[in-house]
């Protein structure tokens, strides 16, 4: 049986993005304010005991590939647009991954509008582009499922409107049936890319990775002292590289942004409390 996760504190700038903390602090001198950018949505998760964590396999950690890349193994990358759907299209994008690992008759991208809906559905925010938490981003593919985006295709102008009963009857079909929490360690990150699973999570953004330079090459570096929050974002991750100590994530701008549609972060970037957080694995799908 899974462990349960213990109650933990948000970190400062995680909470500022929520709007639940004191604003982050990148120097002594200097305060970052937070700049709402409309395609930024990732909410931190409210801690639950209740959690399962996963665990990665002895196996995997006592001997960790120097380098894991899962894009080959990845739908075409998607695009949310001016929508906060990060977390929607982050776990979309799990969902697709284990459907094509799995094999199943039918794969396709499920619907992110449905799965956006109906996490503000939980959150009491359906009138609003008001984001959402990842974790009822995984409550609502658990329960819900997701049905095909043909039955209910990404058009913004509707994401105030409730799917039909057809979409939630399909939905109901394919739904996440295994998924764990993540605890913020390095070694446990590795360990799910190594056995061949990628995790998402959200994290604080900065205003250098709103630069030409990332959308051009796709490094995002640590944030600089006195650089302003933008707000919270959350994306899938699918390798790592030891040597170079960065992890390669799955955006959802479109392949004309960083390595088509992927950029690498480092290391300490996801294993610092006070920028990532919320790191969730997927890992069976109907």
């Amino acid at each position: 049986m899974p462990k349960k996760r213990p109650t933990t504190r948000k970190s400062s700038s995680v909470a500022a993005v929520a709007g639940r903390g004191s604003v982050a602090r990148r120097s002594s001198t200097s305060t970052t304010r937070i700049r709402k950018i409309k395609r930024y949505g990732w909410i931190p998760d409210i801690p639950d005991q209740r959690d399962y964590l996963y665990a990665a396999p002895p196996a995997f950690l006592r001997a960790l590939p120097a380098r894991i890349d899962l894009r080959k193994q990845c739908p075409p990358v998607y695009d949310q647009g001016q929508l906060g759907s990060c977390t929607a299209n982050a776990v979309g994008g799990a969902i697709e991954f284990d459907q094509i690992k799995e094999k199943l008759p039918q794969i396709f991208i499920p619907s992110r509008l449905f799965i956006y809906y109906n996490e503000r559905v939980i959150e009491g925010t359906v009138n609003t582009d008001a984001g959402a938490m990842l974790r009822d981003g995984i409550k609502t593919v658990a329960k819900q499922g997701a049905c095909p985006e043909p039955m209910w295709p990404y058009l913004i102008v509707r994401f105030k409107t409730k799917p039909s009963a057809s979409c939630y009857a399909e939905g109901a079909k394919h739904t996440a049936v295994s998924y764990q929490r993540l605890v913020q360690s390095l070694s446990q990150m590795q360990g799910c890319l190594a056995s061949g699973y990628p995790f998402v999570f959200g994290f604080t953004v900065y205003e250098s990775f709103e630069t030409n330079t990332v959308a051009r090459t796709g490094h995002v570096p640590m944030p600089a002292s006195g650089e302003h929050v933008l707000g919270g974002h959350a994306v899938c991750t699918v390798g790592y590289d030891i040597k170079r100590r960065w992890f390669i994530c799955r955006n959802s701008w479109g392949t004309s942004w960083g390595m088509r549609g992927y950029f690498t972060i480092p290391f300490a970037y996801l294993t610092d409390a006070d920028l990532s957080a919320d790191f969730w694995t997927i890992r069976v799908v109907e």
